[in-house]
């Protein structure tokens, strides 16, 4: 049976700000999750408000530990507390970037930088506005795309109540992420960092309602072509399950085999003693596929970008969105939309 470990004691700045100090060790996925939020219910039973986790010793996390993680952020929140992780390792924080997760934690260097926080000595991130025009929606920033009405929605109950009657504009804190949303006028919007659904009435009424969107499938990826051919016919058989028809998912599967083997030849030089990472993230509209290697960053040539370059036509031809940047912990970061027509 998989274990995970804290050890846990009291740390204190010199202006006496105090918080608990959990050194976690293991991994936080489905194996542990139990044990985790055992200590975590615990810790939370005993008083502690201010809560940093030292995850240096963090070997591994997946969807279902990060979504226990931010249950635990709103459980802080809710009383008045705070949680904070520090010295998080680069292959759980690009998990936690890839997924989003990074804009929903406080996320710093090390326990004196949480303490400093906690204390309000480092400013909190702004509120998030809310933007509706035409203009807008083109805007590349993290804006509030509102929603069309037959949109279908099911209530979730919140944290904290969050029905509000006040005049609009108005600000209010998401029910899932607790980021502060400058709300301009009525209408159904969804939070650009977590993908809540919020309903505003005119009256100033708000609401909020859960997605339907599925898990994210989270795939350690062989640096080998037998194994790059299975994983593409497993994405092929998501597209299927997401609504795609035969030929579609044909498409998609010969578009990841194509990315997956520029990371494979280009990236670790076909050396099968590396691996990389894939998420298959399947909406109400679209499938969506990123891929992130630690590899040698792929080069496009001088003012080159992937859309110019003849190993990923085929990629481009077939999906919808594709895009590349370079991984800031080295390597690549790829993403691949393909939208359910």
């Amino acid at each position: 049976m998989a274990n995970i470990e804290f050890k846990v004691k009291v740390v204190k700045s010199q202006d006496g700000t105090m918080a608990t100090l959990a050194t976690v060790d293991g991994s936080i996925d489905a194996s542990t999750i139990q044990q985790f939020q055992q200590v975590m219910d615990k810790l939370v039973e005993r008083g502690v408000k201010n809560l940093i986790m030292d995850c240096s010793n963090v070997k591994y996390i997946n969807s279902t530990g990060l979504g226990t993680l931010l249950k635990y952020a709103d459980t802080f929140e809710s009383i008045g507390g705070h949680i904070a992780f520090c010295r998080v390792p680069s292959k759980v924080l690009l998990v936690m970037e890839m997924l989003g997760f990074n804009a929903l934690f406080n996320i710093v260097t090390d326990e004196a930088a949480a303490l400093r926080a906690f204390a309000g000595k480092i400013a909190p991130p702004p509120s998030v506005s809310v933007k509706t025009t035409a203009s807008a929606q083109k805007s590349s920033s993290s804006i509030f795309a509102p929603l069309p009405p037959s949109m279908p929605t099911a209530p979730v109950a919140p944290l904290q109540p969050v029905a509000t009657v006040a005049a609009l504009p108005l600000q209010v804190p998401c029910a899932r992420c607790r980021v502060t949303l400058d709300v301009p006028t009525a209408g159904k919007f969804k939070c650009p960092r977590c993908s809540a659904i919020l309903a505003v009435e005119p009256t100033g009424r708000v609401r909020f309602f859960s997605s339907k969107r599925g898990k994210p499938l989270s795939i350690n990826v062989p640096c080998q072509v037998e194994m790059v051919k299975n994983v593409a016919n497993m994405v092929g058989h998501c597209a299927t399950i997401a609504g795609f028809n035969g030929s579609s998912a044909e498409v998609i599967s010969a578009a990841v085999t194509a990315a997956c083997t520029n990371v494979v030849e280009r990236a670790y030089e076909n050396d099968p003693n590396h691996s990389f990472h894939m998420l298959v993230m399947a909406g109400d509209s679209a499938l969506t596929v990123k891929i992130a290697d630690y590899g040698k960053p792929f080069d496009f040539g001088p003012n080159g970008s992937i859309h110019a370059d003849s190993r990923f036509a085929a990629v481009i031809k077939s999906m919808d969105t594709v895009e590349h940047r370079p991984n800031p912990r080295g390597g690549n970061l790829i993403t691949m939309i393909k939208v359910l027509r």
